[in-house]
């Protein structure tokens, strides 16, 4: 009898846990923050919170899809910026 009760129990959680799901946004979002990451460890860049968001923000901003900012076009658009924004804290 015990061991009804309890997998009634663990039917009724894991069924629960399958209908939590994570937002498209959510996940869009995480997704693009650790290919920002890999893309920044890729060229050899210091890989910083500062860094890490400008990426972000540079993928966001030129509507490049989050599977896209693993190719080679995206990872020149991040050497240019970087060099420029590296210009720039030059003239500071």
């Amino acid at each position: 009898m015990m061991d009804d009760h309890k997998d009634d129990e663990m039917i009724s959680s894991s069924s629960t846990k399958e209908q939590i799901h994570t937002p498209l946004e959510t996940r869009q979002s995480i997704c693009r923050m650790g290919n920002a990451i890999r893309v920044l460890s890729n060229l050899g860049f210091t890989v910083t919170l500062e860094v890490i968001m400008e990426t972000v923000n540079l993928s966001n901003s030129k509507n490049i899809d989050t599977h896209d900012m693993l190719g080679s076009e995206f990872h020149v658009v991040v050497s240019e910026n970087e060099a420029e924004r590296r210009r720039e804290k030059r003239k500071k």
